[in-house]
């Protein structure tokens, strides 16, 4: 790999839900140019890895790299299931703001 950063690398990423592993050991890394595909039968954990790849979802174990330019959108997207606020609370949440602080913080980001 050259010295410059791949716009996303996993480097031995595994992830765990409810007691189950979902992910184990990933490793890849994606450069600048062209196009790349993720395949794989249902259940093969390709949404998943988009979810890591993306920062919605951490991993157990192993780091995920990205370049700060990136974006997802799935097939249902969340954003449009709930509700502004909600929408605007999901990345306090994600930072590890407390819950007893996020709604005010919410209230005075929508009201600006």
């Amino acid at each position: 790999m050259s010295a410059r950063m791949s716009p996303l690398t996993f480097d031995d990423v595994h992830f765990a839900a409810g007691g189950r592993k979902l992910v184990c050991g990933i490793s890849f890394a994606l450069g600048s140019s062209g196009i790349s595909v993720l395949l794989g039968p249902n259940g093969a954990g390709k949404s998943l890895a988009l979810r890591l790849a993306a920062g919605l979802l951490v991993p157990s174990a192993g780091a995920v790299r990205a370049s700060a330019a990136r974006a997802i959108v799935l097939q249902r997207p969340v954003l449009l299931r709930r509700s502004v606020a909600d929408n605007v609370a999901y990345p306090l949440a994600l930072r590890g703001v407390p819950r007893s602080e996020r709604a005010a913080r919410v209230r005075r980001a929508l009201e600006a």
